[in-house]
């Protein structure tokens, strides 16, 4: 996979979402949600992912790119 970034070809690899647990309580999540919603409290159209998916590294711009199927 090429990076949308800058273009340059990915090195595969996995993403997995952790649960983490504190006192009070364990939780995950994987959502998606449109970028006009972002910052809102309410998300009236996220999906909800699968907790582990691909993952692409681009070493040159250091992001991740993932790609998860929804549950």
């Amino acid at each position: 996979m090429k990076c949308p970034e800058c273009g340059k070809e990915c090195c595969k690899g996995f993403i997995e979402a952790k649960e983490f647990a504190s006192i009070t309580q364990l939780s995950v999540s994987v959502i998606w949600y449109p970028e006009e919603e972002k910052g809102k409290w309410t998300k009236n159209n996220k999906v909800q992912l699968s907790r582990k998916g691909e993952g692409y590294y681009c070493d040159k711009c250091k992001k991740v790119i993932g790609i998860f199927d929804e549950t």
